[in-house]
This record gives structure tokens, sequence and C-alpha cells, in this order.
């Protein structure tokens, strides 16, 4: 959905994109990552999470899933869900430790968060933020050692 609203310039009417709105839902996002990593002030290191979370769990998904998803997402965020998808062979096969080496990969050598700590995070973030029918669609998407996983990631965060 783009947000704009119309405003008058020399007798004709001009489109303006809120993208302001766009920046400060993707912020906010990031915002409680990284709180939840503690590593509060560091969006760069939740920005590294979430993304590496999201695409891994975009390309364990079935293609339908990840459109379904992908609606409920803030735009900014959405373009970065999609970001370099190819539906082709989705989902990947993959089981938990495999699921938890692949976020590791994506976020890369230099970061200091841990894949379950990005886990944990995002899977906390995304409940919070996302339909929970949406979100029980997707786990259920999963092979049975990712949704252990998943449960274990939601229960602990649950618990503190």
């Amino acid at each position: 959905m783009i947000v704009y609203s119309k405003q008058k310039t020399g007798g004709s009417v001009k489109d303006k994109v809120n993208l302001e709105k766009y920046c400060n839902e993707t912020q906010s996002w990031l915002s409680e990552i990284a709180q939840l990593l503690n590593v509060a002030g560091h969006t760069d290191r939740a920005f590294s999470a979430m993304k590496a979370v999201l695409h891994t769990l975009r390309d364990r998904t079935t293609v339908e899933e990840v459109f379904h998803l992908s609606a409920q997402l803030p735009a900014l965020i959405r373009g970065i869900y999609l970001e370099g998808y190819k539906p082709s062979g989705k989902p990947e096969k993959m089981n938990a430790d495999e699921f938890v080496s692949e976020i590791k990969n994506r976020m890369g050598p230099s970061t200091e968060v841990q894949a379950s700590d990005a886990i944990r995070a995002v899977l906390t973030v995304l409940y919070d933020k996302i339909s929970p029918g949406e979100m029980e669609d997707i786990k259920g998407s999963m092979p049975k050692d990712i949704q252990r996983l998943w449960d274990k990631m939601v229960q602990t965060e649950n618990k503190l």
C-alpha cells in the first residue's frame, strides 16, 4: 500500500509519497530487533539479523506462503524480504541445523550476533506484527525439526 497525499501547487494537484512513514516503520522494526538482541543502537546488526532470518524463512517456505507473509510486511521490509527471490525450486530443502547454519552464513563472519539469537528476535517481532494464523501457516510448512527449533525459540523468548 502506497501512502500519499495530494498537494496543490500552482493550480495543479501533485501526489506526494510519504516515504518518512515507511522509513519510520522499518526503523521501529529494527529498533525492536536490536533491543531483543541486546544491541540497542546498533540497527546495522539488527538489519543483518532480520534480513538473514527473513531470507532463510522465505527460501524454506512455499511460494504461496512467501507472498501471504509479504502482504503483511511494511513496504520497505517487504522489499528486503523479496530482494533477489527466485521462486523456482522452492521451498529449498534443509533441516534445522542447515537452517541455523544458513542464517549464520547470511549474517556474515563479522557479525557479533548468534544465529539462534537472530532467529529468536526476528520470530518474536514477526509474532508481534503478523497475524498468528499466518505465522502458524509458515511454521506448519517447515519440516518437523525446524518446527521444534521454532517452538523452542518462541517459547524461550516468551519465558523471559
